[in-house]
């Protein structure tokens, strides 16, 4: 039996198509950090409003924080079951993505049974939106029940919702029916026309449905503009090398299934490439360590400099500038230090530490006004940060603000710092530069005891 022949007994794999959600709530202009230090402040300042939960909730996910994300938008759909939603009328589309966000969150963690209980929740709740009904049908879609994924886009058409993008979830949902495969046809190009969703998704799963019908022609014509979409996309050239050789285009076929063959065999080469060079890298960091380990700081920063001239992207950059960072403040080079970790902030920005680095390196070397607001940033990311708080407790403080160092360094100690004496101590004076005497006398008994705790030198 020939290649070709084998490949034909192969079933067509469904296609259900992915509404993206991280970038959809990246902010259209400005640092989308800053943009949660912002949303943050404001729910704190109104901590029963329903927006600025959500505005939270929508940062975590832009910068990819998952599970922080889920966490939130769960306090946001808490804040108006429990009925403290604030004075305003929640707009209907905010209240829709309290549900639709986590669960297409949810869905690229492969939870989809849990996506779908949110969507229904959100349906129960008397939720009229398009997009949660569309959603629903597709995740049940996904998750094999096309009965179920039909009898949302029902639900949708009763509750008078309609749209092309119910009618592309109509269609793929009829396409798990033998039976109804042709009448899926009508809604799928109907969504094609519309523009609605992916076309790439829509044009597979047309000719996959065609050349189940037989009707090869038509089922090439949706391939070749599924080709011009994705050109170097393996699976296209796999379902055109294949409808080509069932509609007896044997030497095509064969064409179509090489090119395949080479995107294969050249998407496996770079990721080979890249595992060597991570190995590499991995190899080269870890070497860099031992060396700090060791004191030896030249030859470690050496050997990180290197890492970044002969491999200025690698998957591991922003850790090799944090090391760097790291190197260049043991070797009293605070400037150097903070240039190199906003680096590694800049490539990873989702990251606390880079961010409080980067402050308290600033910091160090005399730049507080641009230190206070890295620190924010990772206390944005981490609200739960002692040393950020610690650290602009003393910026207060040097800033002539002591009221505001004293919060910041009471919460500081609140969130385990209480055994570092440094902040006992300056904590201390804070407090009786304020008045404060009794608290500041508590404060400098601690710090004694921590002290004569503390190895020695």
């Amino acid at each position: 039996m020939s290649g070709v022949a084998v490949l034909l007994l192969i079933a067509f794999a469904p296609f259900v198509p992915r509404q993206a959600i991280q970038g959809q709530f990246a902010p259209a202009t400005g640092d989308p950090v800053d943009a949660l230090a912002h949303a943050r402040a404001a729910a704190e300042r109104a901590p029963s409003e329903f927006a600025p939960a959500l505005m939270v909730a929508r940062m975590l996910t832009a910068l990819g924080r998952v599970e922080d994300a889920l966490a939130a938008f769960s306090r946001v759909r808490a804040l108006r079951s429990d009925g403290s939603s604030g004075s305003s009328v929640v707009p209907s589309d905010e209240l829709a993505s309290a549900y639709l966000a986590p669960a297409l969150l949810l869905r690229d963690l492969d939870r989809t049974g849990d996506a779908i209980r949110l969507l229904e929740e959100a349906v129960d709740q008397r939720i009229n939106s398009v997009d949660v009904f569309e959603q629903l049908a597709l995740l049940r879609l996904a998750d094999g029940l096309a009965d179920a994924a039909l009898a949302a886009v029902d639900a949708a058409a009763a509750a008078d919702l309609r749209s092309s993008g119910l009618d592309r979830a109509r269609g793929l949902a009829l396409a798990r029916d033998p039976g109804r495969r042709a009448e899926a046809l009508g809604y799928l190009q109907r969504a094609l026309d519309d523009g609605a969703g992916e076309p790439l998704v829509i044009h597979l799963e047309a000719a996959d449905i065609l050349a189940t019908l037989g009707r090869y022609p038509e089922a090439l014509d949706h391939l070749r503009a599924a080709e011009a979409l994705a050109p170097d996309d393996s699976e296209v050239q796999y379902r055109l090398g294949r409808t080509l050789a069932a509609g007896g285009e044997r030497d095509r076929a064969q064409a179509a299934l090489d090119r395949y063959r080479s995107l294969q065999s050249a998407r496996d080469e770079a990721a080979e490439a890249e595992r060597a060079a991570s190995a590499d890298v991995a190899s080269g960091l870890s070497e860099a360590q031992q060396l700090a380990a060791a004191g030896k700081l030249e030859a470690a920063l050496g050997r990180l400099n290197d890492l970044l001239a002969g491999r200025p992207s690698h998957p591991r950059v922003a850790d090799t500038h944090s090391l760097r960072a790291k190197v260049l403040f043991s070797m009293d080079r605070a400037g150097e230090a903070a240039a190199s970790v906003a680096e590694a902030r800049r490539r990873q920005p989702n990251r606390a530490e880079h961010h409080y680095l980067e402050g308290l390196f600033l910091h160090t070397d005399g730049r507080a006004d641009e230190a206070a607001p890295a620190l924010e940033r990772a206390l944005a990311l981490d609200p739960d940060l002692g040393e950020a708080h610690a650290l602009l407790g003393m910026i207060a403080a040097e800033a002539g603000r002591p009221a505001e160092a004293a919060e910041r360094m009471e919460r500081a100690l609140a969130l385990g710092l209480d055994t570092n004496a440094a902040l006992r101590f300056n904590y201390g004076r804070v407090l009786s530069s304020l008045g404060r005497g009794g608290e500041a006398k508590v404060q400098m008994e601690a710090f004694e005891r921590l002290r004569a705790a503390a190895p020695p030198p």
